[in-house]
């Protein structure tokens, strides 16, 4: 019995170890140096302090809906109570008193799960292995998704739980009659929506898939693939995921009012819609950017710096920066976002002739889902008028990645030399990009000339 486990699990390690080392990496980069940058930094000022304020029963305001918080102080408690940290009460409840890596290892865990995470959403969506292994390491390396994981912030749980929602949700469509597959996509695209409001996107994506589905099999349109959808999808899940979604997201509230008594649910919602609909800065934020920069890479952010002599290196003095920017892959933003206008091109010209052939494949519906969800969390920041950065682009970017990794897996298989050159040369100038900006990724100690050499543009600085 021992021997043939001890089979068993050397088979699943030969078949999935290129997945098992992606993962692996995915952990190491985000763990590496997690307490080093001292905190709090960023906006780390904001929501470890708001869970300690909620952990010690005081009332603290928020511009977004309290799970981000509940989780941070989730980070802080389970790490106060290991038996060599201070407990809560000795810190006195400050931030100044607690360990950085407090509330920065539960998102640095959120973060390395999402390489598995996006694995499963792509042997859902497009069963190919060698898609689903390119958007893993897609999602492993990216330096905005990689830098959220890493700090005390809450844009890496609003990742998480959209694309973990996405996942339950594609089973759901593929499965008739499962029941636990439309609860577990309602919590969580639920609690997405309870982490920031932009999860509405990931909803949003949910909804307009299956009612597209609804609508072209009422229109008489055939599917190649049966198996890729269920009745239930169309028939019966509808209704239910919108409700139970809007249900979990009010749920959420639950803990929070539970402390403050004296408000209600109109009134919070409408403090928090008066932030995001009319707060707009006299004076602009010096990270700001608009949202048709963000797949362009103009202004990354930075989070973390600090500059010190050191005669050390090269036996002379010279200025030593330690800073850390949510700077993503250049390379892999680049060229995903071409892999999205070629993939809605191609979708517009398949469109045409579905038409006429009342035919959807399973190409179709990729290509379908994947503009729509790209679409459906990007164009919605057009509409904003309050300051916005590079990080909300990080759901959108992640379809994107999706894309890039379609079109270089029809490479791959590609019989062509030429596919198979273009494939590789994108992917090592990934690997070089990620290896060339990774010190602004991990914060590590870099000479001034080496930072400059890195800020390839004025307004990366």
């Amino acid at each position: 019995m021992k021997e043939q486990r001890l089979i068993n699990i050397k088979s699943l390690v030969e078949r999935n170890y290129i997945l098992i080392l992606l993962v692996t990496l995915g952990i190491f980069l985000r763990f590496f140096n997690l307490g080093v940058i001292p905190g709090p930094a960023f906006d780390e000022v904001y929501y470890p302090v708001f869970a300690l304020d909620f952990l010690s029963g005081k009332d603290y305001f928020s511009v977004h809906p309290p799970v981000g918080v509940y989780l941070t102080s989730i980070s802080i408690y389970l790490y106060s109570v290991l038996p060599w940290t201070d407990s809560l009460i000795s810190t006195g409840f400050e931030i100044e008193n607690l360990s950085s890596i407090s509330y920065r290892w539960l998102p640095a865990v959120v973060g390395s799960s999402l390489t598995y995470i996006a694995y499963l959403v792509c042997l859902q969506i497009h069963s190919n292995k060698n898609f689903a292994l390119l958007v893993a390491f897609y999602f492993c390396v990216d330096g905005s998704m990689l830098v959220d994981s890493r700090f005390g912030l809450i844009n890496i749980y609003l990742v998480f739980f959209g694309f973990l929602g996405l996942l339950f949700f594609l089973r759901m469509i593929k499965t008739t009659g499962n029941s636990w597959h439309l609860l577990l996509s309602s919590l969580c695209l639920g609690l997405a929506i309870a982490v920031k409001w932009n999860g509405l996107g990931f909803l949003a994506v949910a909804v307009c898939f299956m009612l597209f589905l609804s609508f072209t099999r009422l229109r008489g349109y055939k599917f190649t693939t049966e198996e890729v959808i269920g009745e239930y999808s169309q028939r019966k899940a509808l209704i239910p995921l919108i409700a139970l979604t809007t249900l979990v997201y009010f749920a959420a509230w639950g803990p929070y009012f539970s402390k403050v008594g004296e408000m209600d649910y109109l009134d919070k919602h409408s403090q928090l819609l008066s932030f995001h609909a009319e707060n707009t800065d006299e004076k602009t934020h010096p990270y700001e950017s608009r949202w048709f920069t963000w797949p362009l890479v103009v202004r990354p952010m930075g989070y973390y710096f600090k500059s010190a002599e050191n005669s050390m290196i090269e036996l002379d003095e010279k200025t030593v920066f330690t800073s850390v920017h949510l700077l993503p892959n250049p390379v892999l933003y680049w060229c995903s976002f071409v892999a999205v206008i070629i993939l809605g091109g191609r979708l517009m010209l398949s469109t045409a002739k579905l038409i006429d052939s009342k035919l959807i494949d399973s190409n179709y519906l990729f290509m379908f889902f994947v503009t729509l969800g790209y679409l459906g969390n990007f164009l919605p920041w057009s509409l904003v008028s309050r300051s916005t950065f590079i990080y909300h682009y990080q759901p959108s970017s992640g379809f994107a990645f999706l894309a890039l990794a379609f079109l270089i897996t029809e490479l791959i298989e590609d019989k062509k030399q030429f596919g198979s050159q273009l494939y590789l040369l994108i992917l090592i100038m990934i690997c070089l990009s990620g290896f060339y900006w990774i010190p602004l990724q991990l914060g590590l100690s870099i000479t001034s000339d080496y930072f400059y050499g890195l800020m390839w543009f004025k307004s990366w600085i």
